[in-house]
């Protein structure tokens, strides 16, 4: 224990103290917010004012296009029609004809019959927000002709949350639409995050490791220190780590959530949001109370049981592969023959994560259970059932055999390192490390 835990210090001080780590661990949150803020950015400096002539030759929608910052809309007589066709193809001022042509009261041609001529390539979004435009005219008025006007039929309009409510066992809950997307988006986030988090932080340890063997480092150590108390170190080392990182990342996490939410209701209920939302059609001015709802779901989420689940998945499941990682570094003198293993480890954590896709749909399935007792798979699976709400007896089922899979999966990769580490100039196989592993 004591070559174990001297190892295990070394490992965690030499990368704690590295800039590196301390420039991530702080500017990661503020990363990824950056990035978001940029794709917003792009998407909003990647939009032009499209300049769109339309000749109507039905005159039923000279009301239906309005101007705004995105497009111009301008109405031509059906004279123009092919001048305007002739000056669109060297027009910096002009990028599109819309030829609506004339109807009768069934409108059978215009399904198929509008056409949009244009001098530069219109995108999809803008294609559709057309298309809506035309169609949600014609309805009106096939509406009006039955007698039926717009505000009767927003009248009429009823809109319906469902409140689903969960009888089990272990008691009584509500939920509703809006609470289910929460739970499916945060499902999905920590998903993904233990993926990405146990695929970097165990190729770290196979670098290690092999960064070692090849510097003949190793050979020095190993006069000292036991190959298995060295592999088990260097692990542990790394995931104290990560574990470091996750633990200042979910603090940041919780003062965001405690500070961001009542900025975005200040924000929301300001007069220029309000303002705005007045003037958007089918959006109800009480974003506010939206925010408020929203703020209120996540705060009634699990977060105890969610974060402590997590950290545990994090490092069994970390454990786990980065031993079958280590192994794979003492295997081999450079990453390019890494591959022949490499695929060994990330298909079950791949099979994992596409297979949650089916799991969010159906949390309490029987792909869903079975993924989730299985430890190979039960990092990513059960991530993307706990926000739902798991019984206990899975959740400490599924840990009990993460475990015992661990200890199989350390002396499997000790076997395999203690031989392998040494080993130099011979590119290895499974039929090789069956060999090892009888030593």
């Amino acid at each position: 224990m004591k070559q174990i835990w001297l190892v295990t210090k070394r490992e965690f001080l030499v990368q704690v103290r590295k800039k590196s780590f301390v420039l991530l661990t702080i500017f990661t949150p503020l990363l990824m917010v950056g990035l978001i803020g940029l794709v917003v950015f792009l998407t909003q400096a990647n939009k032009q004012t499209t300049t769109i002539a339309i000749v109507d030759e039905s005159e039923l929608f000279t009301t239906t296009f309005r101007t705004n910052d995105d497009e111009i809309f301008a109405f031509y007589p059906v004279e123009d029609l092919q001048g305007l066709k002739d000056t669109l193809r060297g027009s910096a001022y002009l990028q599109g004809v819309l030829h609506i042509p004339q109807t009768d009261s069934s409108f059978s041609n215009l399904k198929n019959g509008i056409e949009l001529t244009s001098n530069r390539n219109i995108g999809l979004m803008q294609i559709s927000s057309l298309e809506n435009k035309i169609s949600n005219q014609l309805e009106k008025i096939n509406l009006e002709r039955k007698g039926v006007s717009e505000s009767d039929l927003k009248e009429a309009r009823v809109n319906v949350n469902v409140n689903v409510k969960k009888e089990t066992n272990s008691g009584s809950s509500e939920s509703s639409t809006l609470n289910e997307g929460i739970k499916t988006a945060l499902s999905y986030v920590l998903m993904y995050a233990i993926f990405m988090f146990i695929m970097i932080y165990g190729i770290r340890v196979m670098r290690s490791v092999i960064e070692e063997k090849n510097n003949r480092v190793v050979e020095i150590i190993i006069s000292s220190v036991k190959p298995f108390n060295l592999m088990l170190g260097k692990i542990m080392g790394t995931t104290l780590v990560a574990l470091t990182q996750f633990i200042i990342w979910i603090g940041i996490i919780l003062l965001a959530m405690i500070f961001v939410p009542q900025l975005l209701s200040g924000w929301v209920s300001g007069p220029e949001m309000v303002e705005q939302a007045q003037q958007m059609p089918n959006v109800e001015t009480g974003l506010g109370d939206q925010i408020s709802e929203i703020i209120q779901i996540m705060f009634s989420l699990n977060y105890p049981l969610i974060i402590f689940s997590f950290l545990i998945y994090f490092f069994f499941g970390y454990l786990l592969y980065s031993a079958f990682f280590a192994a794979i570094g003492a295997s081999v003198d450079n990453e390019t023959e890494t591959q022949q293993f490499m695929w060994v480890g990330l298909m079950p954590l791949m099979l994992g994560v596409y297979g949650a896709i089916s799991i969010i749909e159906n949390p309490d399935g029987p792909v869903g259970f079975w993924m989730s007792m299985i430890p190979f798979t039960s990092p990513v699976a059960m991530m993307a059932r706990i926000s739902y709400g798991v019984p206990m007896w899975e959740l400490l089922l599924s840990i009990a055999l993460l475990l015992l899979s661990v200890i199989g999966m350390i002396w499997f990769a000790a076997k395999i390192y203690r031989v392998g580490i040494l080993m130099y100039g011979k590119k290895p196989s499974f039929k090789e490390w069956m060999k090892w592993i009888r030593y």
